[in-house]
Parts: structure tokens; sequence; C-alpha cells
């Protein structure tokens, strides 16, 4: 962040980064679920976590998924610290919200 100017002696920073307005390409969807490993991204607002050890559940028994891996974030407001293993880990992610 970087900080803008003090204001009565306190700091005010701007909580953006750069801009990137560059279209990106898609990941390809997966073509079965059967046999992927999915990675769940908690954001840890309340009930997330609820809802999606719901959709883990629902992924094994309904849809052949054989694992599942969890992280969590701890605070909403940043970027995932945990993209680069999410990547290397997982054939696709859920990037859950609570309410």
């Amino acid at each position: 962040m970087k900080a803008i100017e003090t204001i009565s002696g306190i700091s005010v920073y701007v909580p953006t980064g750069a801009v990137d307005t560059q279209s990106k390409k898609l990941a390809p969807r997966l073509k079965s679920l059967e046999g992927a490993r999915i990675g769940i991204l908690d954001n840890c607002k309340e009930f997330a976590d609820v809802v999606l050890r719901g959709v883990a559940a629902a992924l094994e028994r309904d849809h052949g998924v054989t694992k599942v891996k969890f992280w969590q974030k701890t605070y909403l407001g940043i970027p995932s610290p945990y993209a680069q293993e999410m990547a290397a880990e997982c054939d696709a992610v859920i990037n859950g919200v609570g309410h």
C-alpha cells in the first residue's frame, strides 16, 4: 500500500494495487470431476466454512472427486497467498464466500 498523506496526524493509505485491464484467457474446463483434485479457498467470511464443507462432501459423494484440500485466507480483503500452491496441487479451485 502507498501512503498518500497525513491528515490530523493519521496516515491515510490507498488499499489498492496496480490495475490490470488486460484480458486473460480462462482456464480450460475439466472434462469430468471423476478423479479430480479440487482446492477450496475459504475467504474467512462468516459461514463460508460451513457452505464449502457441504460443497466438498457433495463433490466427493456425487461426482467422484478423489481429493479436496482446503486453504483459508486470514482476511477477506487480501489476495490469496496460496495461488501457486493451489495451482500445483489441484485440477480446479473453488473460491467461496459466506453471506
